[in-house]
């Protein structure tokens, strides 16, 4: 009899906890921050270009047609198949004469050149990214036409370059930007750049009379617009300083380097790709209104550089250290709902700052905003109250026990700010009993993730045997109908995210988070920079294309390629599955030691 009124008083006492803790969470109320902003994605798809550097001559002993082919990196693109057509004035394609290599140097190193049909050549580029094509006669007034079709990770090109007529064979020239510029900052008046022109004295009579000094070199950008004109001094180097209101608006482009050619020097052209950079601005657009931080403050901010309005990136709110807002900007504009708890009424200081979300914006000084807000409402206060004298009436009336409402499932739990990191939580355990439930999102966004596999794996007699299987439904949620095992693991799979798998939980209800591939190549690529140091690692994070073009000016062939590779993966429009992800842990680069160290 004792235990029977005992157990109904404990049944007694937990309407009463129940209310209890719903009375201390009205006291407190603390309303997490909220990131209002389109529930789209932003996906960046990097895709690179080449460009062709050729010239041809006509001699004695036919025609020839020298060039290299680099990538938008300036690197030389080894291994590639260019097609070579002569076009006459009318447009008609003209008959090719069985083609050879150039020269001694073009038989050593294998250069590949064959007719196809009647009237195209097929090159092959050298390990520099050079070619160069033999015809054993002249062509007459035809121009060249060079065409590169591309690959999986650049673009098509094509180049049309005339015939120079001469006694003897032009001296090939080499123009280059020293140092090769990377950005361009807007907000300078001036812009220093230093290009110089190499003559290439062997295989040509005329190279040894030809001068350097005096040469007319353009600068152009990706639009072929002319920025700027200089003259070589007696080094070959021409110095520009260009206005930076000559440069187009914030983004990515090329500076291109341009010489014309004389009767003894043969054209050249190179290509630097570059990232046009402006600071950007906070200002309040208006005085912010007084509101409820439970409710959300409403903050509009004018986000701007000194070429306009801003397109791209979130503005944040803090209050300290914490984050408790953030808006996407579009047009110039960004709308920040700043949400907090707060116990009265009063003036509270904020930090607003731009996190750009493309490297041609830097952010700038943060803004501080004081805001006033209000305590709590006349009706929390009263709901409050209703809430004490419920209890009150409770305890001294002793009410009977509610029914208990049912069991809410896992699904109705109110998911956590995603951590960003892969991992099992037990969110609630199963004492007594054994199997698994739960779901399956993303480690950065929280959506569920359908058809993710997850399995129990033991020991077994021959490798790991697989206990239990489940696939995740639309919802993400899952069921595994499996006692525990100390010996066993679990693992997770999905289609665009990495493999996860860990030693197997106690039984309950369990949150499993997992990261996209592209994510953690880019996580890997981060740590391999920072694990190596400079000039691989940079502030704020390193970049596939940032590590690409500083293994570039190393000559890291290794380094370049791997990184090259991880950027297509990352940015790129196809899937990266797990064989891509393999190879690329595979290729990663060993040691992480410093270049020459």
């Amino acid at each position: 009899m004792s235990r029977s009124r005992g157990a109904q008083a404990r049944a007694s006492s937990r309407p009463l906890c129940a209310l209890v803790a719903l009375l201390v969470l009205l006291l407190s109320a603390p309303v997490a921050a909220q990131t209002r902003g389109s529930g789209g994605t932003i996906r960046i798809q990097v895709r690179g270009g080449a460009q062709i550097s050729a010239a041809a001559t006509v001699e004695p002993s036919g025609t020839i047609v020298r060039g290299e082919l680099l990538d938008d990196a300036g690197a030389a693109v080894a291994g590639a198949t260019l097609t070579l057509r002569a076009i006459a004035e009318g447009g008609a394609a003209v008959s090719l004469p069985t083609p050879s290599t150039c020269d001694a140097t073009s038989r050593r190193s294998r250069r590949s050149v064959r007719l196809l049909g009647t009237d195209a050549y097929e090159v092959q580029t050298d390990d520099r990214g050079a070619f160069c094509v033999r015809a054993g006669a002249p062509l007459g007034q035809a121009s060249i036409t060079l065409r590169f079709d591309g690959d999986e990770l650049r673009d098509p090109a094509e180049s049309v370059v005339r015939l120079d007529t001469a006694d003897a064979p032009l001296a090939r020239t080499i123009l280059r930007f020293e140092p090769a510029p990377d950005v361009i900052d807007l907000d300078r008046e001036n812009v220093l750049l230093t290009a110089s022109l190499r003559v290439d004295r062997a295989g040509s009579p005329r190279s040894g009379a030809a001068r350097r000094e005096g040469l007319a070199i353009k600068l152009e950008d990706e639009r072929g617009t002319r920025i700027a004109e200089g003259q070589t001094g007696g080094d070959g180097r021409v110095r520009f300083e260009i206005p930076t209101a000559s440069f187009p608006d914030p983004g990515s482009g090329e500076l291109r380097l341009r010489f014309e050619g004389t009767t003894a020097l043969a054209k050249a052209t190179t290509t630097q790709p570059i990232v046009r950079r402006a600071e950007v601005r906070l200002e309040l657009s208006h005085p912010v209104d007084t509101g409820d931080p439970e409710d959300g403050v409403g903050i509009d901010v004018d986000v701007t550089t000194s070429r306009g309005p801003v397109t791209g990136g979130v503005v944040e709110a803090l209050r300290g250290k914490e984050s408790v807002g953030a808006g996407a900007v579009q047009g110039g504009k960004a709308h920040v709902i700043a949400s907090f708890a707060l116990e009265r009424a009063g003036v509270v200081p904020l930090t607003l700052r731009y996190v750009p979300a493309a490297p041609f914006y830097k952010a700038g000084a943060n803004l501080n905003v004081d805001v006033n807000v209000k305590g709590p409402g006349i009706a929390r206060q009263i709901l409050i109250a209703l809430v004490v004298l419920a209890v009150t009436a409770w305890i001294v009336i002793g009410w009977r026990r509610a029914p208990m409402p049912p069991k809410k499932d896992e699904d109705d739990e109110q998911h956590p700010v995603p951590s960003g990191r892969a991992g099992v939580e037990v969110v609630r355990a199963s004492a007594g009993q054994g199997g698994y439930r739960g779901s399956v999102l993303d480690a950065h966004d929280g959506t569920p993730i359908a058809g993710a596999q997850l399995a129990v794996v033991a020991p077994a007699f021959q490798g790991d045997g697989v206990i239990a299987r489940a696939t995740a439904d639309e919802r993400g949620s899952f069921v595994l109908d499996v006692p525990y095992r100390s010996d066993a693991r679990l693992v997770i799979e999905a289609k665009v995210h990495s493999r996860y798998e860990q030693t197997l939980p106690p039984p309950g209800v369990l949150r499993v988070a997992l990261i996209t591939r592209r994510r953690a190549l880019l996580d890997r690529l981060v740590r391999w920079a920072r694990r190596t140091g400079a000039p691989f690692d940079t502030q704020p994070e390193p970049t596939p294309g940032h590590v690409r073009r500083a293994a570039f000016r190393a000559n890291n062939a290794e380094i370049e390629s791997w990184a090259r590779a991880l950027e297509h993966a990352a940015y790129g429009p196809s899937v990266v599955d797990e064989g891509v992800e393999a190879s690329l842990l595979n290729d990663e680069p060993k040691g992480g030691r410093k270049p020459g160290g």
